[in-house]
Formats: structure tokens, C-alpha cells, sequence
């Protein structure tokens, strides 16, 4: 069997024999290498002092507890000057300075809690006959060093909660090397203007509308491009043509919506007259009416109903024709809204940052209220708008991220601080 397999660095320790027990193997092996390093003069030493045995822990085999029992040396320095008289050897890669256990078993132990956190990485160890507890991996995990990455070029920004409506911090994604770069204790402007500061070399930061971010990067990195996330401006559009329904609807409750009605039969009236008999499962609750002559009422959808058929240009079911046909006919800011709407959908899918001052100019002179604040907020964050159209660069990978760091919050059951969260976001594959 290849030693390698069985020995953590066979180069400096060698296997003398094997010791059965009832549910362990204890392993005696030696330290073989001809001299050592000083710790504090480093100069080596071929003079043996004395000998003494290491009880050490390693990775079990096959579910079977493994100990090293480890004879390793002390030696004489030879440099006259260093106040280190006599050192202990250190075997780096079996086991650290003062170490119970051996660096692979501290390694996969690492490695578990950073998967799996305390409590549910103890289980799994005891299932490995490794024994250790929640707190253990903890302390290993805290104890892991930080990755060292790079200043990004390329920033994405996004808040994640602590506590859902309480507590939120920020994290920060490196967008071209699609990774965790930090976790910030909070989503203060100076919180993240003291870490750009701190990172000079960002030239883009992706963002959502945030005007606390939009203050935090001016501050931080006043000549960085700042580009807000399109699916922001696509969500802040549809919440306008919401706002514009729910105002709507109020009027249009008191009125009839009443289908069109036509004396010559056709395919599409009696696509109408099918709306008119059988039940509008996506409209709510419609009570069943009897064939008449005289066109039915039909139930008016609620404002986020209405918001998304209104922002659907195709694939919409007769049923929701026929209903956007009458809303556009009885409100006039529906159907201007409704145009508006789409126009920038497309602008922003097209990614035609020349046609949009023109649209902000048709939305703020088209007198709904709701266009027109949705308007000028784009204005006052016109830069940043106009990037999104410009730059291929969007908060997608961030909010990706912000999701693989709810599993892990949610592994730990919500208790952990920022400190063992971090190292789990920023370590854990």
C-alpha cells in the first residue's frame, strides 16, 4: 500500500508498527528526518537532545479511530547567540506546534463546519467516528484565514438581512470573477464609503436604486461608474402601472365593464361570449351568468392582476383581451399607461440608452402622476440609468449570491454572528 495513504508526510515521519485496539488503531510512528530548523534563529541542528511521544488524533479508516502515537525529538541549537537552547522538531504537515490532532483532521474538520456549521457538522462527524463537537468546528472555522482576493474592477452591492425587516448588512461581489468578496455589518452610505476607500481600483459598481448606496459610492469612489440593476428599473415600472390600477379601480368599480357588443356573429364574438358564460380563474372569483341579450358585467381584477396583463403584449388569453380592451376603452391613463410601460420594457430590453431621455420626456408630459414620479426618480438617477443601458454589467449574480448566503444563514439557524457568516459565505465551495 502506498504510505502516503496511510501517513501524512511520510518524508519526515516513518511507521514502526500498528496497534489493534477494541475500536481503534493506534499508529507508532517516528520522526526520521536527520535535523531540524530552530524555531527562532532558524538555523538547523543535527544535535539530539532528548525523546519524547506526541499522543496525536488522525482521520479515521473506515469508520475506525485512528491515533498516532508520535516519538519526536528535542534538539540543541548551535548557534551560541539564539536564547533558544533547546528546541522541540516541528512537523509542519502531520501535526502543528501544541496540536491534539493532525493538520489533515484539523483540514476536514475546517471543512465540515464551513459546509455544514456547528450542530449539523457534529452529526455528521460522529457518523465518521470523528469525535468532536459543535463548538470545535466553530472555533476552526473562525479560526479559518481569509481568503486574500483582489481589489474587483467590476463591484455589485446588494443588502441581505440579518433579521427580515430589523437588521440588514451588505455584501459585495466581485462580478467578474463571480465570487464573495466581503460582508459588511450594515448597509450604511459610510460603511461602504469606507471600504471603497480602502479598495481604490473599483472603476464599475453595479447596484440597485438604493439612494444610501448611490450617496456610499459617491463618497467612496466619486470616479467609479455606478450602473443600476435592470431588473430594478423593470420591477419600479410595473409597481407604477400597479399604483396607476389600484388608483383606477376606485373609479371604474362603480362603473360597468361591459363586453362590446356586436349584432353579427363572428369568431371573435364568440370568443366573448365564452368570456361572458364560463368562470375568469386569474380574475377572481366570477359568479356564473346566463346566456342574455344584453352584454354581462364582468369582474374587475384586482390591481396587480390588471398590472400584469396590461405589461403583456402577447400570449394573453381572450378572457384578458377582452379585459385590457375594456379598461383601455373606459380610462384613457390606463391605456396611456399601459403605452409607457411597454415603451420603456422595450427600450430597456433593446438597451437603447439614446431613446430614453425622449421617453422621459413623453412620461413626464403624459399628466399620470405615477409616470411621471417614476420619471423623475430616473432622472435624479439618470447616470447610473443610462449605464444599465450602456454597460452589460446587472446585480444578477449578486442576487444569486444573496441567496446561497440565506441557505447558509439558514443552516445556522439564524444565530451566527457576521464573523463565523462571513467565513462560511466567503470560504464554504
Amino acid at each position: 500500500m502506498d504510505p502516503a495513504t496511510l501517513l501524512a508526510d511520510p518524508a519526515a515521519i516513518r511507521l514502526e508498527k500498528i496497534v489493534p485496539g477494541y475500536s481503534s488503531l493506534t499508529l507508532v510512528v517516528k520522526a526520521i528526518r536527520q535535523q531540524a530548523e530552530c524555531p527562532r534563529c532558524h538555523r538547523p541542528s543535527t544535535r539530539v537532545h532528548s525523546y519524547y511521544t506526541r499522543s496525536v488524533a488522525d482521520l479515521p479508516w473506515h469508520g475506525v479511530t485512528v491515533r498516532l502515537e508520535l516519538r519526536a525529538r528535542r534538539f540543541r541549537c548551535k548557534n551560541s547567540l539564539c536564547t533558544k537552547r533547546i528546541f522541540c522538531e516541528r512537523l509542519s504537515r502531520v501535526v502543528a506546534h501544541y496540536g491534539r490532532k493532525t493538520v489533515r483532521l484539523d483540514n476536514a474538520l475546517r471543512l465540515i463546519g464551513l459546509l455544514l456549521g456547528g450542530e449539523a457538522g457534529s452529526r455528521a462527524t460522529a457518523k465518521l467516528a470523528i469525535k468532536t463537537s459543535p463548538d470545535t468546528l466553530l472555533r476552526r472555522v473562525r479560526a479559518a484565514v481569509k481568503p486574500c482576493a483582489p481589489t474587483p474592477r467590476v463591484l455589485g452591492v446588494d443588502d441581505f438581512a440579518f433579521r427580515r425587516g430589523q437588521r440588514y448588512g451588505t455584501i459585495l461581489v466581485d462580478l467578474e470573477r463571480r465570487r464573495v468578496i466581503d460582508l459588511l455589518a450594515d448597509r450604511e452610505a459610510a460603511t461602504l464609503a469606507a471600504w471603497l476607500k480602502a479598495h481604490p481600483s473599483v472603476e464599475v459598481v453595479s447596484r440597485d436604486r438604493s439612494p444610501t448606496y448611490a450617496s456610499g459610492i459617491n463618497e467612496g469612489a466619486p470616479a467609479a461608474v455606478q450602473v443600476a440593476h435592470r431588473f430594478h428599473l423593470l420591477r419600479n415600472v410595473r409597481e407604477a402601472v400597479e399604483k396607476v390600477m389600484m388608483r383606477q379601480n376606485r373609479f371604474l368599480r362603480s362603473r360597468s365593464l361591459a363586453a362590446p357588443a356586436s349584432t353579427a356573429p363572428s369568431a371573435e364574438n364568440d370568443a366573448h361570449a365564452g368570456c361572458r358564460l364560463r368562470l375568469l380563474p386569474h380574475l377572481g372569483k366570477v359568479k356564473r351568468m346566463r346566456r342574455r341579450k344584453a352584454s354581462p358585467r364582468l369582474s374587475l381584477p384586482s390591481a396587480r392582476e390588471a398590472a400584469w396583463m396590461l405589461l403583456r403584449p402577447v400570449g394573453l388569453a381572450d378572457e384578458e383581451k377582452l379585459v385590457i380592451e375594456l379598461l383601455c376603452r373606459l380610462s384613457p391613463e390606463v391605456a396611456r399607461s399601459r403605452e409607457l410601460a411597454l415603451s420603456f420594457i422595450e427600450l430597456v430590453k433593446e438597451r437603447d440608452a439614446e431613446g430614453l431621455r425622449e421617453w422621459l420626456i413623453s412620461a413626464q408630459r403624459s399628466e399620470v402622476a405615477e409616470f411621471v414620479t417614476f420619471a423623475n426618480g430616473l432622472t435624479s438617477d439618470l447616470q447610473a440609468v443610462r449605464a444599465a443601458l450602456e454597460y452589460e454589467w446587472s446585480n444578477g449574480q449578486v442576487e444569486g449570491q444573496v441567496h446561497r448566503l440565506k441557505l447558509i444563514k439558514r443552516q445556522m439557524y439564524g444565530r451566527g454572528k457576521l464573523d463565523l457568516l462571513r467565513a462560511r459565505v466567503l470560504r464554504a465551495a
